[in-house]
């Protein structure tokens, strides 16, 4: 239950950043011929303008801070991921697929029909709600966001094998996708030319890549295999980043805020340290039972 109320505040604080930023703004307005919509864009007969930009935007960061906090959950939730739907719909607009903050909108659509504000949170306190126990009623929306992370990594790799095959790590392909990034940049990417220099180092990332993805489900079985699991996605999306200039930190800031175990560090946190003896750390010398009373 602790982890699913901690996964509303990481996941909403999460899309508060990613909606702030200008990019929005520098979208709107761009020329009729530019306007390439899909979906639900297509509603629109053109790239709505600065002012209607603007003021969803400002909408659906506070819609976010308040559902971060827990406050009117209920509605401030779905307001905040409608808002990121129809501001990332914008950017799909313009002939360029958005995959950037893909994950952490689909990730919250199991918490916009669930409990989420019923501990750590401003309703909580609001309606002075008693503790609560671990319930189905708490878990159902984690694990299902856990499984709708598991699968975007997966069918990620499961793609590149199916588009490619083994040649998506046996071949030159990502030493010249990392060459041509770096060739088209304002600058030489000094990483990515060392690593397509190197063969083997760049075939071995891209089969490190395969792995990572193709065996990420293995959390959903294992939990403990998020130990590896989850550093490996924030360093492989770290070294995207240095090597193609691809931001996907959202995707391993979602993999984070889900798969961290964050009901056993809240429980460890208020658990007193014990000594050799099997006593709290400063507690007063003598039998348990005497303590105890």
């Amino acid at each position: 239950m602790v982890g699913r109320m901690l996964s509303r505040i990481g996941l909403c604080s999460l899309l508060a950043v990613r909606l702030s930023r200008p990019l929005y703004l520098q979208l709107a307005g761009q020329p009729r011929p530019l306007f390439r919509p899909i979906s639900f864009m297509r509603l629109f007969p053109s790239m709505p303008g600065p002012a209607v930009v603007r003021a969803v935007q400002a909408i659906a960061v506070v819609a976010c801070l308040l559902a971060a906090a827990g406050a009117f959950a209920r509605v401030s939730l779905p307001v905040a991921w409608l808002g990121a739907v129809f501001l990332n719909g914008l950017w799909t607009s313009v002939g360029q697929p958005m995959h950037n903050d893909t994950l952490p909108i689909l990730a919250m659509v199991p918490l916009l029909v669930a409990p989420t504000a019923d501990a750590w949170s401003v309703d909580a306190v609001r309606k002075r709600l008693p503790p609560l126990s671990n319930s189905t009623r708490y878990g159902w929306p984690l694990r299902t966001a856990m499984i709708v992370v598991a699968g975007a990594y997966f069918f990620s790799g499961f793609n590149k094998l199916v588009s490619s095959g083994p040649a998506w790590f046996l071949s030159g392909n990502l030493r010249w996708i990392m060459y041509a990034t770096s060739d088209s940049s304002p600058r030489p990417i000094r990483l990515a030319i060392l690593l397509a220099s190197h063969p083997i180092a760049a075939n071995a990332m891209a089969a490190l890549t395969l792995l990572v993805e193709l065996g990420f489900p293995l959390v959903l079985w294992k939990p403990k295999a998020a130990w590896f699991f989850v550093p490996a996605v924030a360093m492989m999306h770290l070294g995207i980043w240095l090597t193609l200039r691809l931001d996907y930190s959202a995707w391993a800031l979602t993999a984070l805020a889900l798969f961290v175990p964050w009901e056993l560090v809240a429980v460890r946190k208020r658990e007193p340290a014990i000594n050799a003896r099997g006593a709290p750390v400063g507690s007063p010398p003598g039998p348990a039972w005497f303590r105890s009373r």
